[in-house]
């Protein structure tokens, strides 16, 4: 009960104070991308890209089983935000220019853990994201979230170059589903942000947590996780099918 109270509050919180998104995967007919493309730069151009308009951000997924699949988001500072509905010529235009070449899937409500996360820098800066997702069992969230947790405050310590997203899934997922963004240049900086900057993480967390205390946390860490518990994959921000950074407002993202 003690777990389950604490999961409760934790997404409880996030509603509250965090910002959350709306986000599927779009799946395009075959021979049809450079349509849907340039339906949905058309679409985003004329209706979510002035300040006051409703906020959309694409990616392309790269790699795993929904590579090549696109990957839309609707971003809001809190879940009032959803009572607005896309205005009657948005829809008019979507539905002429790619409805019938498109199927959704997969739709998502995510809440941003602030605490959890490490967000110095505009994620426009950072277009190529490694997402890793995880379903973890309920009677193990304890170990779970104390490796999330100190990680984030080794990260913030260290001073390390690294762009954590941690997002709570509020619905549309089975089980205690958490969503990790890591967000990058380039591969050139992935690859350091991997090696020399997560050094820095691992230094700093077995100083802050003792000795040998990093091998342990992410041995539990693992153990908390359901069987099929773990998914990784890349996809890269389509700036033309996204909102402009102008207005996103996402600097409430930033945690320091």
């Amino acid at each position: 009960m003690k777990l389950n109270l604490m999961i409760l509050f934790m997404l409880a919180t996030s509603l509250s104070f965090g910002q959350i998104v709306n986000t599927r995967f779009i799946t395009v007919d075959r021979g049809m991308n450079t349509k849907f493309e340039k339906g949905v730069a058309k679409k985003t151009q004329m209706f979510n890209s002035k300040e006051g308009q409703l906020r959309f951000y694409t990616f392309k997924i790269n790699t795993g089983i929904n590579m090549g699949k696109y990957f839309r988001v609707r971003y809001e500072d809190d879940m009032k935000g959803f009572d607005r509905t896309p205005a009657a010529a948005a829809m008019k235009l979507w539905n002429t220019e790619v409805a019938d070449i498109m199927t959704n899937s997969n739709g998502r409500y995510l809440t941003l853990n602030k605490e959890a996360s490490h967000v110095t820098v505009s994620p426009f800066s950072k277009p190529l994201r490694r997402v890793m997702e995880y379903t973890f069992k309920g009677s193990m969230s304890d170990e779970f979230w104390r490796f999330r947790a100190n990680v984030s405050k080794a990260i913030k310590a260290a001073n390390a170059d690294i762009f954590m997203e941690v997002w709570n899934c509020a619905s549309g997922c089975d089980g205690n589903t958490v969503v990790i963004v890591f967000g990058h240049a380039d591969f050139a900086e992935l690859g350091s942000d991997n090696a020399e900057e997560w050094t820095k993480v691992y230094t700093k967390y077995n100083e802050m947590n003792g000795e040998g205390s990093y091998e342990k946390d992410v041995s539990n860490f693992s153990a908390s996780l359901e069987m099929y518990g773990r998914r990784t994959y890349n996809m890269s921000l389509m700036p033309k099918l996204s909102s402009p950074e102008k207005m996103s407002k996402l600097d409430k993202l930033y945690t320091d």
